[in-house]
């Protein structure tokens, strides 16, 4: 049973959303400013994935799933969501300037935006949330 103060896996996914989304920003942040740095390689920020698998994990309750007798046998993903943290790749395997850059600037952009319009949407849920516990809390009164 999950504890009513620190909410439900919903607040613990939005936390670890959020705090991949600052991640990913101060990445994208740190490929802009080495643009033009010679042999300097662009870094992405991954954590999608592993939170949408223990998210779904959640959600299956197959008599069908695979049991093993140590949790990295099988699956090494984390068993809460709380233990998702954000993972920095850097991408050596590319070179779009002569310098041994790999910095796509319109790319970077384009994901700094989508990162930017993700964290907010987020941030904005978080409040409508905050604030539907404000009005249960003064139940219904201003």
């Amino acid at each position: 049973m999950t504890d009513p103060i620190s909410g439900g896996i919903t607040d613990k996914a939005i936390g670890v959303a959020l705090n991949g989304l600052a991640a990913r920003q101060r990445v994208i942040s740190n490929n802009l400013a080495n643009v033009d740095t010679p042999q300097f390689k662009a870094s992405e920020v991954r954590f999608e994935d592993e939170l949408q698998n223990v998210i779904g994990k959640g959600r299956q309750s197959s008599p069908l799933m695979l049991m093993s007798s140590n949790r990295r046998h099988i699956n090494p993903a984390p068993e809460s969501v709380e233990a998702i943290q954000p993972e920095v790749v850097s991408d050596n395997s590319t070179t779009i300037r002569v310098d041994g850059n790999n910095v796509d600037i319109d790319k970077e952009m384009v994901q700094l935006a989508e990162t930017a319009v993700s964290y907010n949407s987020l941030v904005q849920l978080v409040s409508a949330r905050l604030s539907l516990e404000r009005y249960i809390i003064n139940e219904g009164r201003r």
